[in-house]
């Protein structure tokens, strides 16, 4: 039996080294392990599934709404906006999230879907939060305005409310 494949991320021969084909290489299965996770984690950000895992809330952790969480194929958590589903084709490409058959949530990407297919999408498009939304759609828009409102009446007055101006004085 050869000596054992060399690591192209630490360099070192590992008998646990196995090539992982394109663009990964050879990999010991302490650097595969850790690629796995950098990679879940990017994907995470890319699709807003960045959400907290049970036991905890449901809740944005921006704006404290409680959301619809799910568990995504890669171990990472979404918060889809609750009791909205649109037809795929009104949702931006890389945030058409589908329900499997196990309860898992499943982004589409940016595949073309049949007709009357209908999708979810991450409540992060829709943070009262974050910027209002410029280049989405009105439906968007109009859902960001609903939430924002939603935000600033249930919430009590904060520092950033009085810009300029010292805060009132309470006493």
């Amino acid at each position: 039996m050869g000596d054992p494949l060399r690591c192209r991320a630490c360099r070192r021969p590992d008998p646990t080294t196995v090539d992982r084909d394109i663009p990964f290489g050879p990999q010991c299965a302490r650097c595969w392990a850790g690629a796995e996770i950098r990679c879940a984690n990017r994907q995470a950000l890319d699709e807003y599934a960045a959400a907290p895992p049970p036991p905890a809330e449901p809740r944005c952790r921006h704006c404290e709404t409680l959301q619809d969480r799910y568990e995504t194929g890669y171990d990472r958590w979404v918060l889809l906006e609750p009791g909205t589903a649109l037809p795929w084709h009104l949702i931006p490409l890389g945030h058409r999230w589908t329900l499997a058959g196990d309860g898992k949530a499943v982004n589409l990407g940016t595949r073309r879907l049949p007709g009357g297919v209908r999708c979810r999408f991450p409540h992060a498009l829709v943070c009262p939060c974050d910027e209002q939304p410029e280049v989405l759609r009105p439906f968007f828009t109009a859902l960001w305005e609903e939430d924002e409102h939603r935000y600033r009446s249930h919430r009590p007055p904060g520092i950033d409310d009085f810009p300029g101006t010292d805060p009132p004085a309470y006493g």
